[in-house]
């Protein structure tokens, strides 16, 4: 997971049937520096993500970004048990940030 900053929104008339409906977000990660801390001179720089987003997240907010399978769970409806998601993303907000503190 990661902190980021909603900085736009998505739209794509033609996509994957599943991601009707699915709200998608433009965040950008905060570096380390953003946070305060000293990142490493090879620390990648902060490209933007497509994230999915049924929370309701709006531009300028902070967020938490989950990856990979836990995206795709929390994008889906209450699975049976055994179940694998189907959704085909790979990002997803999974919480509205209302404050942090870095040290």
């Amino acid at each position: 997971m990661f902190l980021a900053k909603v900085i736009g929104n998505v739209w794509a008339t033609v996509k994957w049937p599943d991601l009707g409906g699915m709200k998608l977000l433009l965040v950008r990660p905060y570096t380390l520096a953003d946070l305060g801390g000293k990142p490493d001179k090879n620390a990648p720089t902060h490209d933007a993500v497509v994230c999915a987003d049924a929370l309701g997240a709006g531009v300028g907010e902070d967020v938490i970004i989950a990856y990979g399978h836990a995206a795709r769970v929390a994008m889906t409806e209450l699975l049976a048990e055994g179940e694998k998601p189907q959704v085909p993303i790979d990002a997803a907000v999974v919480a509205i940030v209302d404050n942090f503190a870095s040290e």
